[in-house]
């Protein structure tokens, strides 16, 4: 009875929690009144993307978002299987359950006010407003319908929305922008006027103000395509591609130094160069995109595709002594991979590289798989302290040094061949020879001997050399030992010993070193002998015989690790007895003419790296000192040295030896007698080296076209670019993002939330198909965009560097979808062109040609109240000249612009001492130097251009797609006191002197050179008192005049009153200070 009545209680219980439950699901939730009172101004259908997933990716993605590693409670609210899903921590409750608000979690949490309860909590200092918390109510209400993020989905092509003004649209892109307009009950804006239109369609095309002739001819032009017409010419103007490039520029944070705390100089200029060259040629943006990220790897790739590549090396990089050298390795790799994520994504991909993406769906293994496809160039994290380049890099030859190139390479192969022809017309010589010869020949080992020390004693705590007292050993503290005949040198691995002037060896001389050493024990590491400067470079520019992981390593390097042969012995070194090493070179710069004999044998190498093709001598530049260093012993700053190491009998020749003349050596020092067992082949080489008088002429015509292709190529710069390595490196997910914290290895892929990577090449041109391919809902979405911003000052999707949950949504998302879509199809900017996909003169002429660029940007009180800041384009752009356009616009007007094309960078005028932090100095130019566009002016990371850092131009350290905008007073004491603003100003005021003119008349065309515009007539009426009080004060006191008329270096001639040049300069600078000058409208 008593079991009965027990499960009677406990099924009566589960029928009323169920009976409980079912009417709380069913009966109708009061809402608190704040919230229900705003159920009338809610839209009627709630949007995932366009209302609710701004605040949840906002406000509760950074506990509940889709990093599993910082979840709280377990609740993930960024997909629809976590929202939905039973909750971990409270048996049978639900966060949310759609169209269910009463049974959702969430919603108790939304009104709770217990701050241990409240959602977000109170110590995230993150608050849902009321009418927040309203969207997401009725959005469970509705069924709490999840949908992929606006930005993933691909874009598809859309018809054009209806519109009640139909005869307003110019082209498409007015009916969507009107369709938004009519639905807000707004009307567009008129048409500007000619000269504003003028003004602003040329600035933003070029860059430049429109010349009062170009105005003129416009307003006298009534036909139909005037605008059209002016449109086309802008588009062909090369200064179109400078304009262009600048963007650019920013997102591929070019700069002309390195960055950091050195921040030396480095030619990166050609390569920007190349950027406004393919804009002016409209090379399809696919194309562009592809030689830039992976031009190296088409199919015989040109060398102007190769330059495109250095795109991805724009990257600050350290030369600081003391750092580690993987760490900023992988620093590089990581500014690449962050840098596609913006500029070509729009992602905040840098925020998975420690951890999942807080935000987006984007784990830490999707980064460091994205991070593969930069990771596979042979660099080095510490750049050398000189002006080496950094590697790889590609000579920047021009046509007739390459036909050069070519023509001596064509003599060094016919002189090669010429030399192995003879060697084998010699052996009938070479077996009389030998016949001839006793059994045992003897060898001479003092040919071409150019240093010996013994180390068996020293003279003034020097070691001498028996070859030549001249080039004498020198070490702190020298210690001897008992060596392998007599004394020997015994190493601490910290104190270099230096030989003094002998080791010297460009690449094309033959030359061999070696010498008797006693490797400890517990030594595996360490430098053994080295001819460089490794103290303060690195590039170990020079040879190198290493101990690297108990093996002889053979190195020599222009600039180490791409520039640079290294070959590693198969064998470990014996250890704890004499060993013999010999170091022996042909001048080939080829792998297999750098060779090392163990005791007298041959060893077998393992090569690394075969790609020397400059020289190993330190150039007068790089030369850092006095002198050439010779030969060094025992240490290297840069690396371990030979700790306890010894080294006897260091024998220095100025010919590669061959190996019965080794083997000969050997035994004369003592060592294992070998001549018996020479080979055949090494004995010919040894008798047509030694007795033919053909081959030894042959040879000497050899080492001389090798001298001079090596001079000549060492005279080219040399430029960074992209070059896979033969063998992958491994790459690694990094824990916490540390250099080297691995975790598991990971391969080049793409984030499959945008797109599949599955049936790409595994390298970066098959991300460069990627990101192209039609199905990638990203890449066009945020070109157009940005090129969109350029012309509006905001782009459609306001954020140009983030669309991904924290972007936002954009203002008009069919409008941007269409875009992109008519982007990637093939269109033609004329009946002459062949239709091509991508086309990017095509699309800024569709921009603005279209009447919704063309408004007028004067807004109506209503209209500033509706839409303050111009969101729905009910009227024209209207925003501050960029830095560059200030300046350049300064010196058009004035004349003094010089239009030359490319170049090196310039340095125009900048307040002194500003590089003094380096100990650097800043020479300004002279000459045309001073007035080239901003576009070229040298940048340093660390002390940008001041002028134009000031208008918010930035660093250059890291990729920018959208630039900061702000007001100071700064800006316009730089327009007041800057020289070349004074300068520019007083050369305008030079320019309208000659027209004879009255003040009015004149002060009229001055006005006219800087703004495009007329003044009004208060306007006018203001600079005219202006220029009559300016005039009577240098008059009363002329010596005011001075700063006026001297600033700057241009001196033209000054016939005419002083006190009018002068009042008309300062009249000149108030306009350029004037809302009408800096503002393009």
């Amino acid at each position: 009875m008593r079991i009965w009545r027990h499960r009677t209680y406990w099924l009566c219980l589960n029928w009323l929690i169920c009976v409980s439950l079912i009417w709380q699901g069913c009966t109708r939730i009061e809402k608190p009144a704040e919230i229900a009172r705003l159920d009338a101004q809610l839209p009627e259908t709630i949007d995932y993307n366009r209302h609710v997933k701004p605040i949840l990716s906002d406000k509760c993605f950074f506990c509940h978002g889709p990093d599993k590693a910082v979840q709280k409670g377990g609740l993930e609210l960024a997909t629809p299987e976590g929202a939905y899903a039973a909750l971990k921590n409270s048996i049978g409750k639900h966060a949310i359950v759609p169209g269910n608000l009463g049974a959702s979690e969430v919603y108790y949490r939304l009104i709770a006010t217990d701050p241990d309860e409240m959602m977000p909590p109170p110590a995230s200092n993150r608050f849902l407003t009321p009418y927040e918390k309203a969207l997401l109510m009725k959005w469970i209400e509705q069924g709490a319908e999840y949908k992929q993020h606006w930005a993933l989905i691909k874009p598809e092509v859309t018809t054009l929305p209806t519109v009640n003004n139909a005869g307003w649209p110019k082209n498409p892109i007015d009916f969507f922008v009107l369709n938004s307009l009519e639905k807000a009950g707004l009307k567009p804006a008129p048409e500007a006027d000619k000269e504003t239109l003028l003004r602003r369609v040329t600035l933003d095309l070029t860059g430049l103000p429109p010349t009062v002739e170009e105005i003129d001819a416009f307003l006298a032009d009534h036909s139909p395509n005037a605008y059209e017409k002016v449109v086309d010419r802008l588009l062909k103007s090369p200064h179109y591609g400078e304009k262009m490039a600048v963007d650019w520029l920013d997102a591929a944070r070019f700069a002309d130094t390195h960055g950091y705390t050195v921040d030396r100089y480095r030619p990166m200029w050609p390569w920007r160069d190349w950027v406004i060259k393919a804009f002016n040629q409209n090379m399809p943006f696919d194309q562009f995109t592809t030689w830039q990220l992976a031009g190296d790897l088409l199919p015989n790739a040109t060398k102007e595709q190769r330059l495109a590549t250095a795109f991805n090396r724009n990257h600050s990089q350290n030369m600081e002594g003391g750092i580690v050298n993987e760490e900023f390795r992988v620093e590089y790799v990581a500014d690449r991979t962050n840098t596609i994520g913006t500029a070509f994504l729009g992602l905040t991909v840098e925020c998975a590289r420690c951890h999942d993406h807080k935000f987006d769906p984007i784990s830490q293994k999707d980064y460091y798989s994205l991070f593969a496809f930069f990771n596979n160039i042979d660099e080095a994290g510490q750049i050398s302290w000189d002006n080496s380049m950094p590697v790889p890099t590609m000579l920047l030859t021009e046509k007739k040094q390459d036909s050069l190139l070519t023509f001596l390479d064509g003599q060094i192969k016919a002189s090669e061949t010429a030399l192995r022809q003879t060697a084998e017309r010699e052996k009938t010589a070479f077996t009389n020879w030998q016949t001839s010869a006793s059994k045992t020949p003897t060898f001479d080992v003092k040919k071409g001997l150019q240093a010996h020390y013994s180390f068996d004693k020293l003279v003034d705590n020097q070691f001498i050399n028996n070859v030549s007292s001249k080039a004498k050993g020198k070490v702190e503290e020298p210690k001897l030992v008992p060596g392998k005949l007599g004394k020997a040198f015994q190493s601490n691995g910290d104190d270099v010993l230096k030989l003094g002037k002998v080791g010297i060896f460009n690449r094309s001389q033959p030359f061999s070193v070696g010498l008797w050493v006693n490797i400890p024990k517990d030594l595996n590491k360490g430098v053994i002998f080295h001819k460089g400067m490794g103290d303060i470079l690195y590039n170990f520019r020079g040879y190198f015989l290493n101990l690297r992981d108990g093996r002889a390593e053979l190195l020599m390097a222009h600039t180490w690790p791409y520039n640079s042969i290294v070959r590693v012995s198969q064998q470990t070194l014996p250890k704890e007895k004499w060993v013999h090493l010999m170091m022996t070179y042909d001048g080939s710069s080829k792998a297999n003419g750098l060779r090392l004999y163990v005791d007298g044998r041959e060893a077998g190498m393992l090569t690394e790296k075969d790609n020397l093709y400059k020289d190993i001598l330190l150039s007068k530049e790089n030369l850092i000192g006095s002198e050439q260093p010779g030969l060094q012993l025992g240490a290297d700053m840069r690396g371990a040295g030979f700790k306890n190491g010894q080294m006897d009998e260091l024998v220095i020749y100025t010919r590669e030896l061959t190996a019965p003349e080794i083997a000969q050596l050997v035994q004369n020092q003592g060592g294992t007698n070998l001549l018996p067992s020479s080979s055949i082949p090494d004995l010919a080489k040894y008798y047509v080296a030694n007795y033919s008088k053909t081959y030894q002429e042959q040879a000497a015509t050899l080492q001389a076209l090798r001298s001079k292709r090596n001079r000549y190529v060492d005279t080219i710069p040399e430029i960074m670019v992209m070059d896979e390595m033969k063998t992958r490196r491994p790459t690694y997910l990094l824990k916490r993002g540390v250099y080297d914290a691995h975790g598991p290895e990971v391969h080049p892929d793409a984030p499959a939330s945008v797109l599949s990577f599955q049936n790409f090449p595994k390298n970066r041109l098959g991300l460069a198909q990627w990101l192209l391919h039609p199905n990638n809902p990203l890449t066009a979405r945020v070109i157009v965009n940005r090129y969109w911003q350029n012309y509006f000052g905001a782009g459609l999707q306001k954020n140009a560097n983030n669309f991904g949950n924290q972007g936002g949504i954009p203002s008009h998302p069919e409008l941007l979808d269409w875009l992109a879509v008519t982007f990637r199809k093939p269109t033609a900017m004329s009946p002459s062109e062949l239709p091509r996909g991508w086309n990017v003169k095509a699309l800024q002429k569709l921009i603005v040609m279209s009447l919704t660029y063309r408004q007028s940007s004067q807004a109506t009180p209503e209209l500033l109240r509706k839409d303050p800041d111009n969101t729905l384009l009910a009227r024209g752009p209207s925003f501050r000249l960029t830095a560059e356009m200030v300046r350049d616009n300064a010196l058009a007007a004035s004349g003094l612009l010089v239009r030359k094309l490319g170049g090196p960078s310039v340095k125009p005028y900048q307040p002194e001492g500003l590089w003094a932090v380096n100990n650097a100095v800043y020479k300004p130019d002279t000459g045309t130097g001073l007035y080239r566009r901003s576009l070229y002016t040298f940048w340093r990371r660390t002390n940008p251009p001041p002028s134009m850092n000031t208008f918010d131009g930035p660093s250059r350290s890291y990729c920018v797609v959208q630039r900061q905008k702000t007001s100071t007073p700064l800006q316009a004491l730089i327009l007041l006191n800057d020289p070349q603003f004074v300068e520019a100003a007083r050369v305008v005021a030079e320019r309208v002197a000659v027209r004879n003119e009255s003040p009015k008349e004149q002060i009229l065309y001055c006005y006219r050179l800087l703004t495009g515009q007329r003044p009004i007539a208060r306007e006018m009426d203001v600079l005219l008192r202006l220029y009559q009080s300016e005039y009577e004060k240098f008059k009363r006191n002329p010596a005011k005049m001075a700063g006026w008329l001297n600033s700057g270096t241009y001196r033209a001639g000054r016939k005419n009153d002083l006190s009018v040049l002068a009042a008309r300069t300062v009249v000149t600078s108030a306009i350029m200070n004037s809302d009408a000058f800096i503002t393009r409208r």
